[in-house]
Parts: structure tokens; C-alpha cells; sequence
């Protein structure tokens, strides 16, 4: 007679012999286990590191993330767009949550083994989005390098390769609400790293330096600041500023300059740029928050206009955020406004000693105002041109190399208003056929996406600038609050119709 089992454990008995606990069987075979790499931040304010394990598992460290709609761990052959949006899931865990600097294990998939992940990435579902993701080294060769890293020695599997992410720093410290400083020391070349980050908007400046060490008020009298933000045309700079008084800066009739200034502009015979000590590295917009990264030395490069950094001391550091004004016909530089206390400015100074460890950063940076993309109004009177040009700031990526431009702005927010007809000149090529859809990604969604409505446009709606096609367009009451504009034939190319 066989043995009086209790069902539940006899269940249990046959679940464990039939699917065994792949964790018991957890090799360390594969040559990305050890590996260590940081994340790439795409977008949602992504930070982190993530460590291979074993086989079956990863560690995710330090992890920031503004939240998604259904996000999961994906994995591809490479981050190109063709491949990536081709991807599939690596884990069952969901990001579904802000994450503030935690750390946890991940685990894959049975049937997901390390060789077939050449990029790991943060992917929300429904927006087919990149939030973030790392390129590991056996990636295909259709996406882009992680770099050289060292290989580990015969038998070694404790050698830790480690990717620099511009975005990753050893420190970091609030200065306000909306605005950090972060930093690393790199003393064998006599050099600090520093980012700065805020939820501001695109026309204004972030600057921080070091007081005047004899300095017991006023401590921006005699400071010697970085003021970086992003030019017209999107581009980060970062340029190394004195400042002598609390006004914009001025040149007299004398040819010297006074106020908050580029050191560059007290010497202006100075034709190698010996005075700058302020040396761009990275930067970017992302979610409405600036980032952009500098580094400068410790030790003094022009004694007239720069303060070293005794990184071993305690030091006034100042910082500010304001409008900055862009050059024109009389000066060739991005100048700070409102010095002085106006309401616009905000600004501080704090005690600092920069080789002390110190990250009160929990979590990342959330701008009540995420849209950086152009908007436009459409006007009965006035078609819009449709074309296509090269994806630059495209707002929902990864993307297509080429998307669709209306009026000459990539990717725009679109606002119509309801029983005003809108009038498309659409001049995009025969291989684009512009439609207005409820669907967020586009590109012919009924072979995905069965609840798809077309509201205008479809496989007619194509021209060229020598012969532009014209498309009506009346949304009405029935129109939701949101739909989107697209072409048929490629997914994410257009955005959003308010």
C-alpha cells in the first residue's frame, strides 16, 4: 500500500519534482556574470547600477526612476530601434512605482539565459518607451559599444568592469527644492567632476562655484563660478565666470567689464582660453529637468579670476538659478539676469568640503512641467506643413531616425480646438501617409491594437513638396481630449494632438 500522503503537501512533492527550483541549479557559466555596468538614463530620470549576479539573477543599485503605465526589465539584440522595439521580456518583476535610491534582485526568466541579452532595458509597455538601459558586451553589432573594459584573468570572476555613465557621481547634495549638485573627486589629475540639476525651465541658467575664502558676507563678490544652461538651439554649455557686483554683466566705455561674467570678457585680448577652467563634458533635457556636467581643476589655473578647491577643507560654495539672456550683436556670451534679489533668482550658499562623502538626494528630480516640446496651434486659415526631417529631441524614445516635422518644429505638441477644421499641407514623402489616431505609437496599430479609431488621414494621405496633398480634418465632440497624429507605415513618428 503506498503511504497516506496530506494532499496539499502531495501537491507541493509533485510541483518541486516536475518544476525544480532553477535557483538550486544556478550556474555562474556565463562571462557577464561579475560584470557591473551603469544605466544609461533615456528618460524619467533614470539612475542606477546594475550588477550580474550568477546566471539566473542581477542586482540593481542606487535606482532612481519617476514612474511609468506598465513598465518591465526587457531585453534586446541591440538598442537600435528595429531591435529594441523587437525585444522581449527578461523577468516578471513590474517598475510600476517611483523608485528613490534602493537597491534590489532581479531574477529572469526560465527560458531567458544571459547570451541572448546584449542590451538590458527599462521599457514601458504601452508607450513602447526606453526609460533607460545598459549595453552589455555581447550585443549584436547593430548597436552601439559599451567601450573597452578590462578582461578578467583566468579564473577571476571578481573583476568588476564598470561603465562611466555621464549621468552617475560619487556625490550628491541638495541645494533647493528643484535643485542639486553632484561631484566626484578625481585628485591623482587634479580634477573635479560636477553636475548640475534642476527642474527650470529651457531659458534659464544653473551656477555654482566657490566663495571668496576671506569673504564673510556677500559672498558672491569675488566668487568663482561655472554658469552652464543650453543655448537657442538646445545645445549644453558651461563657461568659467567671475563675478565682481550684482548686476548683469557690462562693459564700459573703458572696455572693462563688471558684474557676473565670463572670465574670458575681463581678458578679451586672452585668444587660447587660459582663463576658462571650466571645461563641458555632457548635458542634457530630460523631463523638464536640465542636466548638464563640467569639470575643472583643483588647483588655480589663472590666478586673476579662479579659486582653488582645497578639497580637503570646508568651503562657502554659491549657487544660483535665473533667466539668462543669449548673446546679441554686443556680447558673445550667455549672461546671467537678476542679480541682486529679485523673485526670479533664487539662490544660496552652504559650507562644503567636497572630499566628504555625502548623498542626500533620495530619489530623483520630479519638474511639475515634463513638456519640452514645441507646441503649436493650429488656425483655420493657416495649413500646417507636414514634413520629415532628422529625429534630434524626439519625446517618446527610442524612435526612427526620421520623424515628422509640422511648421518646422520636430515633433510637436499639436493643439486644435473642437469645430474648427484643421487643414494639413502634407509634403513628407510617398513612403509617409500622415492619420490622426487614438493610438500613442501609430504606424498601422490595427495589427496590434484592434481597439484603434482613425479619426482623419490614412493610406491616401502621402505628398511631396511638388505635388502636397491636403488633408481636412474637423474634430467635433465626439473627439477625445487626446489623440495623436502619425504615419501609416512607421510607428513613432508623430505626437501628440491636444
Amino acid at each position: 500500500m503506498f503511504p497516506k500522503f496530506h494532499l496539499p503537501c502531495l501537491l507541493l512533492f509533485l510541483l518541486v519534482l516536475c518544476f525544480p527550483d532553477r535557483g538550486l541549479a544556478c550556474t555562474n557559466s556565463s562571462s557577464l556574470v561579475g560584470l557591473a555596468t551603469e544605466i544609461k538614463m533615456v528618460q524619467h530620470q533614470v539612475r542606477g547600477s546594475i550588477k550580474v549576479i550568477d546566471d539566473c539573477s542581477f542586482r540593481v543599485s542606487q535606482f532612481d526612476m519617476l514612474p511609468g503605465f506598465d513598465v518591465h526589465w526587457w531585453g534586446a539584440s541591440a538598442v537600435d530601434f528595429d531591435n529594441i522595439t523587437a525585444g522581449f521580456f527578461v523577468s516578471e518583476q513590474t517598475l510600476n512605482q517611483t523608485y528613490k535610491n534602493q537597491t534590489f534582485d532581479v531574477r529572469l526568466r526560465d527560458n531567458v539565459t544571459w547570451d541572448q541579452i546584449g542590451v538590458l532595458s527599462i521599457w514601458d509597455l504601452p508607450t513602447a518607451s526606453d526609460f533607460g538601459h545598459v549595453v552589455f558586451p555581447n550585443a549584436s553589432i547593430s548597436g552601439p559599444s559599451p567601450g573597452p573594459s578590462p578582461s578578467p584573468s583566468s579564473g577571476d570572476r571578481e573583476i568588476v568592469r564598470v561603465y562611466k555613465e555621464p549621468t552617475m557621481f560619487d556625490n550628491c547634495k541638495v541645494l533647493s527644492k528643484n535643485y542639486r549638485v553632484r561631484w566626484t573627486l578625481s585628485i591623482d589629475q587634479d580634477v573635479i567632476h560636477i553636475g548640475l540639476e534642476a527642474a527650470t525651465g529651457t531659458q534659464n541658467y544653473m551656477a555654482f562655484g566657490w566663495a571668496d575664502p576671506k569673504a564673510t558676507s556677500d559672498y558672491m563678490i569675488g566668487a568663482d563660478v561655472a554658469v552652464t544652461g543650453f543655448t537657442e538651439d538646445g545645445l549644453p554649455f558651461a563657461e568659467d565666470y567671475f563675478i565682481t557686483r550684482y548686476s548683469e554683466c557690462t562693459v564700459n566705455k573703458d572696455g572693462r567689464a563688471r558684474g557676473v561674467c565670463p572670465d574670458a570678457m575681463y581678458e578679451p585680448t586672452d585668444s587660447v582660453g587660459s582663463v576658462n577652467n571650466t571645461e563641458l563634458v555632457y548635458g542634457h533635457r530630460r523631463d523638464g529637468v536640465s542636466f548638464v556636467r563640467y569639470q575643472r581643476k583643483l588647483s588655480v589655473v589663472d590666478k586673476k579670476y579662479d579659486l582653488p578647491v582645497k578639497y580637503k577643507e570646508n568651503a562657502t560654495v554659491i549657487w544660483a538659478l535665473g533667466l539668462i539672456s543669449p548673446p546679441d550683436s554686443l556680447h558673445h556670451y550667455y549672461l546671467p539676469q537678476n542679480h541682486g534679489g529679485e523673485e526670479s533668482l533664487t539662490f544660496g550658499h552652504l559650507v562644503l568640503n567636497v572630499s566628504e562623502h555625502v548623498n542626500d538626494c533620495l530619489g530623483p528630480i520630479d519638474a511639475d512641467d515634463k513638456e519640452d516640446q514645441d507646441v503649436i496651434i493650429a488656425d483655420a486659415n493657416v495649413p500646417l506643413l507636414v514634413v520629415t526631417g532628422e529625429a534630434l529631441h524626439y519625446p517618446n524614445p527610442p524612435n526612427p531616425s526620421k520623424v515628422l516635422y509640422i511648421n518646422k518644429k520636430e515633433a510637436p505638441v499639436l493643439r486644435v480646438e473642437r469645430g474648427v477644421p484643421v487643414k494639413f499641407s502634407i509634403q513628407a514623402g510617398h513612403d509617409v501617409a500622415l492619420y490622426i489616431t487614438s493610438d500613442p505609437l501609430g504606424g498601422n496599430a490595427t495589427l496590434r491594437n484592434k481597439s484603434e479609431i482613425v479619426y482623419a488621414g490614412g493610406p491616401k494621405s502621402e505628398g511631396v513638396p511638388a505635388s502636397p496633398m491636403e488633408l481636412m480634418w474637423a474634430p467635433d465632440r465626439n473627439t477625445p481630449d487626446q489623440v495623436y497624429y502619425h504615419s501609416l507605415y512607421q510607428p513613432k513618428m508623430g505626437w501628440r494632438v491636444q
